[in-house]
């Protein structure tokens, strides 16, 4: 048995979504204080979301918008204080792997993503950039983001929020990802085993009920990223 077999036959990985543990927690997720949190919890990994602002310095938000403005159009000063840098927020995921979501505003012309991608990658590059985290994984809808953070030597997988092809999986295999990061819903064993045939990981997001998060343990994805990681690992 390979290697990457034994590797199947585990139970999945379950990532925090954005720091969060438990009910109520969407009112610190991705803050330094939430991560934190999720590390004590003893969740395998945590997963946040990161923009560009105008004057070059990575901030941790999911929304575009925040009270001040779009934040890629903010100087750093001018985001609101409440919003970390990347620096300390990768400082204080103590766990096994941080799922860096790259936001790339819909609007951006393909060479604005490539720009992001490139940049993020060269950022985590960094010595030191990663604090505490012993892994790190780069995700993005954009596919020329992705591509450009993975081109940098960058573990990297792309977002869908669609059933990915055999095509596709092929594709990106050939390239070089890691994996693909689909909404849970989309995915059927199927899309699974051939994900798993081309040598891709199965990223599942975001699961919270019992009979979702027990569907894609069985059909063998290899994370489950969940607001409630905690519940979601006894139920695995």
């Amino acid at each position: 048995m390979s290697a990457r077999d034994r590797e199947r036959g585990r139970l999945p990985e379950v990532w925090s979504h954005r720091g969060r543990v438990g009910p109520g927690d969407e009112a610190e997720e991705n803050t330094v204080a939430a991560f934190v949190r999720a590390s004590s919890a003893g969740v395998a990994g945590i997963e946040l979301d990161v923009w560009l602002t105008a004057d070059g310095a990575w901030v941790v938000h999911h929304d575009r918008g925040c009270r001040a403005g779009e934040l890629d159009r903010l100087t750093r000063l001018e985001v609101p204080s409440a919003i970390p840098d990347l620096s300390d927020a990768l400082a204080a995921c103590s766990v096994g792997r941080v799922n860096v979501e790259l936001k790339v505003p819909a609007s951006a012309p393909r060479a604005e993503a490539r720009r992001l991608g490139s940049k993020l990658a060269q950022y985590l590059s960094m010595e030191g950039a990663v604090g505490a985290a012993s892994g790190l994984v780069v995700s993005s809808f954009s596919r020329d983001a992705a591509s450009a953070a993975l081109s940098i030597g960058v573990t990297t997988g792309l977002l869908l929020d669609a059933a990915p092809t055999r095509a596709e999986l092929a594709s990106l295999a050939r390239e070089g990802y890691w994996g693909v990061h689909v909404e849970h819903s989309r995915l059927g064993s199927q899309q699974v085993a051939m994900s798993h045939e081309v040598g891709l990981r199965v990223v599942a997001w975001t699961a919270d009920r019992r009979h979702d998060i027990e569907r894609l343990v069985s059909r063998g994805v290899d994370v489950v990223i969940s607001n409630l990681p905690t519940r979601a690992a006894q139920l695995r």
